[in-house]
């Protein structure tokens, strides 16, 4: 069999890029809570022969904060940018009667791959092209949290820095948000993850691609540093209401229009602040975010968040916020904000803010929607189209005409979905799956839960928390849905071909418990990365990506499911110190990706694939 689809075949070739625009519209608009968009591209056989580890997705995006509501930063999922908006891929050939390859929860197959093979050069190298964040030097926290790449100020490319505002007018016009210019890698086996090969598109009649987009929900987020269920030793420190310190004192008929900023987490500058002009605010415990002020708002007199008017640098270096007149109405025992003990917060989309008591005051109701809108525009996959030498195209075109067959191995996934019910405290599941050349089955246990938009937005209380320790107190996953949970697992264990694998149970009770790091857990899962093409360079997120993984084989080698059984065994029997039962707390969608090879095969006008 011919290997002409090699970059390393010793013949002439030549590279040229060839842009090919989205065949069914020019930009796509989405508000968050809304999904069914799609994007439609259509590669020509013109193109012949395409490289598409070097070709990729590249779009413009462009956000805006919901028209006549709260306005607030908000950008594409951190960690993997661009790639968050992408639901699901489908390839097909040119004249869309074959399905090459198709990958569902594509972008949660891509939180997966990016969480474990990762390193600082690719993580600033994503930043750069495909629209993720990273840590920022300028905006990072000086009271103890965790790192965090939700944070970045300096370098968004999705927004202006604050100073940059005019004076009198609110966040969220149209230029303050900016348009992200995005190139993404195309992770399939026919493009990105499928090695250094050359697929012949002539012989296909083209490739025929559909993009379902994703709610824009599901990836717009907020920033860690306003919101007070992520790192709330992240947020700006309430100084006081005046230079001096003083506190906001539980006393009616005092009227506030300033609150002062500490020095603390870098707020030395008006462009260090997360805050942006409009936006409301409120005061909580820096230990307790259900620990709040009950602010009133002067000019309607009932509870609310008072809407910032002025953020600008006071003549003794502190950022002073100008906002509308307030009190804090808390009588009796209520809160009294103090100096250095008290956090500030964005109420913009915040679940668990109070009741508004006065009806005037215009705000989003933030516990059920915040549609928020983005906008996709000039979208189109640029081609890496490889020249043969015109000899050997044209020999390799003889041999087709007299009845040979091109056969192409591409590596692959596929998503095979179960629900499992937190009541099903020890389960089964029988992974129905018949492919003959299998490599690995990573199984990604997500949160099943149904929450509203601004809950998905902005970390909700109601989301999976990624951890609880003294350093971020309750960390509310932003990525929920998307990433895997632990959830309170003991144990797991796979039957396949009627044989248990490994011979015992992998206990996870130390991860689960956060006591420590459990090596066999870690160590199938490294095998079953590998045997993926996923080159496992950090465990960092193994406790917010919780994954289940199984190497069919080693060695790149690969194994023959067929007619053969392939069970997954859970066991949740958590308790606590004293003994007590520590049941799951979430419903769970289990995406099992199994990676394998896909066989496509050529012969005249004849496409088939093998799995």
């Amino acid at each position: 069999m011919s290997s002409y689809w090699r970059n390393d075949d010793k013949i002439k070739v030549s590279q040229t890029q060839v842009s090919v625009p989205s065949t069914n519209g020019l930009s796509y608009a989405g508000t968050a809570g809304q999904s069914g968009r799609r994007v439609d591209f259509e590669i020509p056989s013109t193109v012949k022969f395409l490289d598409g580890k070097n070709s990729h997705l590249q779009f413009d995006v462009k956000v805006a904060a919901p028209s006549g509501g709260v306005p607030t930063r908000l950008h594409l999922d951190p960690f993997i940018g661009g790639q968050s908006v992408v639901k699901n891929i489908r390839i097909y050939s040119g004249n869309r009667a074959v399905l090459l390859e198709e990958i569902s929860d594509y972008n949660a197959k891509v939180q997966m791959q990016y969480s474990y093979n990762q390193d600082d050069s690719m993580r600033k190298l994503r930043a750069l092209k495909e629209g993720s964040l990273i840590p920022t030097i300028e905006n990072r926290g000086t009271l103890g949290t965790s790192v965090s790449n939700n944070i970045d100020l300096s370098t968004n490319p999705y927004y202006k820095p604050v100073g940059t505002v005019p004076v009198g007018r609110d966040w969220g016009d149209a230029t303050d948000f900016l348009t992200a210019k995005l190139s993404l890698p195309i992770h399939t086996g026919m493009f990105a993850d499928g090695g250094n090969k050359i697929f012949p598109v002539l012989m296909t009649d083209g490739l025929f691609i559909e993009i379902d987009l994703e709610d824009p929900a599901r990836y717009l987020k907020q920033l860690d540093s306003v919101n007070r269920h992520r790192r709330m030793k992240q947020n700006p420190v309430f100084h006081g209401v005046d230079v001096g310190g003083n506190a906001l004192t539980i006393v009616n008929a005092t009227n506030r229009t300033e609150i002062f900023l500490g020095l603390q987490n870098n707020m030395i500058g008006v462009d260090n602040c997360p805050f942006v002009k409009g936006e409301r605010i409120g005061i909580c415990k820096n230990d307790n975010p259900r620990t709040e002020c009950a602010l009133t708002l002067t000019a309607g007199g009932g509870q609310g968040y008072p809407k910032i008017e002025n953020i600008e640098l006071d003549g003794s270096g502190k950022i002073k916020i100008t906002c509308e007149q307030f009190q804090n109405s808390d009588t009796g025992t209520g809160v009294e904000a103090t100096s250095n003990n008290f956090i500030v917060f964005s109420a913009a989309i915040d679940t668990d803010r109070r009741e508004i008591g006065d009806s005037s005051v215009v705000l989003v109701d933030a516990t059920t929607s915040y549609p928020a809108t983005t906008v996709i525009s000039n979208a189109q996959i640029v081609c890496q189209q490889v020249g043969l030498d015109p000899q050997y195209e044209a020999g390799m075109m003889k041999r087709m005409r007299d009845g040979g067959t091109i056969e192409i191995d591409i590596p692959s996934v596929t998503n095979y979905k179960h629900s499992l019910l937190k009541t099903n405290r020890n389960a089964t599941i029988n992974l129905q799956v018949s492919n003959t050349r299998a490599k690995s089955m990573i199984i990604m246990p997500t949160d099943a839960n149904t929450l509203s938009v601004a809950d998905t937005m902005g970390g909700a209380k109601s989301a999976y928390e990624e951890e609880t320790s003294s350093m971020d107190g309750r960390l509310h996953s932003i990525r929920s849905g998307q990433v895997g949970i632990i959830d309170r697992l003991t144990s797991y264990q796979m039957v396949v071909d009627d044989k248990l694998v490994p011979s015992r149970p992998i206990v996870v009770s130390k991860i689960n418990k956060g006591q420590s790091i459990a090596a066999q857990p870690l160590i199938e899962l490294e095998k079953a990365l590998n045997q993926a093409g996923i080159v496992p360079r950090s465990f960092v997120d193994y406790n917010r990506n919780f994954l289940i993984g199984r190497a069919y084989a080693l060695n790149d080698g690969v194994a023959n499911l067929n007619n053969k059984s392939n069970q997954l065994q859970l066991f949740y029997g958590e308790t606590d110190a004293a003994g007590v039962d520590k049941a799951p707390a979430h419903d769970k969608l289990l995406f099992c990706y199994l990676f394998h090879l896909r066989r496509i095969s050529i012969k005249g006008d004849s496409v088939t694939v093998t799995l």
